[in-house]
C-alpha cells in the first residue's frame, strides 16, 4: 500500500512538472509537454481529482495556443482525458470545443470537431442527459446559421453523431430539430444536404 502511494505521488509530480512546462515561452517546448501528458493520460492508473481538474483546465487553455501544432496536440490529449475526467469538466471541454468550431482557427475547424465528435462517442452513458441538453442548442444554432457553410457541415455531422447516441434525452426538442434538418434539404451544398440526411437518418432511430 505504501508502495502506490509512493507510485501515485511520483505521478502526481511528473505531471505537475508537465503542466508547467505546457506554459514555456518555446511553442516546440510547450507540444513536447502536450505530448509527453497524452501518454500520462493513456497510462492506467487513476489521477486525483485535484490533479483532473488541472490538467483540464490546462488542455483547454492549449486549446487557444498561437501554434496550430500545439492545438492539435491539445485536442488530441482531449480524447484521452475524457475517459477519465468527471461530468463537470467533460462538459466544459464540450463548450470549448463547440466555441471552437464557431470562432476558432477556420484552418483548424476539422480538428475541434474531430475533437468533439471523439467526446460525444466516448463519454459514459451517466453524462449523457447533460450533454446533450448542453451540446444540442449550440449546435441547432450552426446548422440554423447560413454565413459559414463549414460550420453548418461540422455541426451537423456531430449532431447526427449526438441525436444517434443520446437524440432520446432531448425529446421535445424533436420536432424543431427535424423541421431545421428538413430545411438543409434545400441547400445548394451536396455537402450540407448529404449530412442533413445522414442526421435525419439519426433522427429516426429515436423520434417518436
Amino acid at each position: 500500500k505504501q508502495f502506490k502511494q509512493i507510485q501515485i505521488k511520483m505521478k502526481a509530480q511528473t505531471i505537475q512538472a508537465l503542466l508547467q512546462k505546457c506554459q514555456h515561452w518555446d511553442k516546440d517546448e510547450r507540444y513536447m509537454a502536450t505530448s509527453d501528458l497524452c501518454a500520462e493520460l493513456s497510462k492506467d492508473y487513476k489521477i486525483e481529482a485535484n490533479v483532473e481538474k488541472e490538467i483540464c483546465i490546462a488542455i483547454l487553455k492549449q486549446l487557444d495556443d498561437p501554434s496550430n501544432d500545439v492545438q492539435s496536440i491539445a485536442v488530441k490529449c482531449l480524447g484521452l482525458l475524457i475517459k477519465k475526467a468527471e461530468e463537470a469538466q467533460l462538459l466544459e471541454i464540450s463548450d470549448k470545443l463547440c466555441g471552437l468550431i464557431f470562432k476558432g482557427k477556420p484552418e483548424l475547424r476539422d480538428v475541434y470537431s474531430i475533437g468533439l465528435k471523439t467526446l460525444i462517442l466516448d463519454v459514459p452513458q451517466t453524462t449523457g442527459n447533460a450533454l446533450a441538453h448542453r451540446l444540442e442548442p449550440q449546435l441547432f444554432k450552426g446548422v440554423q446559421q447560413d454565413n459559414i457553410i463549414e460550420i453548418k457541415v461540422e455541426c451537423l455531422d456531430n449532431l447526427a453523431d449526438l441525436m444517434r447516441r443520446f437524440g432520446s434525452k432531448v425529446e421535445s426538442n424533436h420536432s424543431s430539430i427535424i423541421d431545421v434538418l428538413c430545411a438543409q434539404l434545400t441547400q445548394e451544398k451536396v455537402a450540407v444536404r448529404k449530412r442533413a440526411i445522414n442526421c435525419l437518418g439519426s433522427m429516426a432511430l429515436v423520434a417518436q
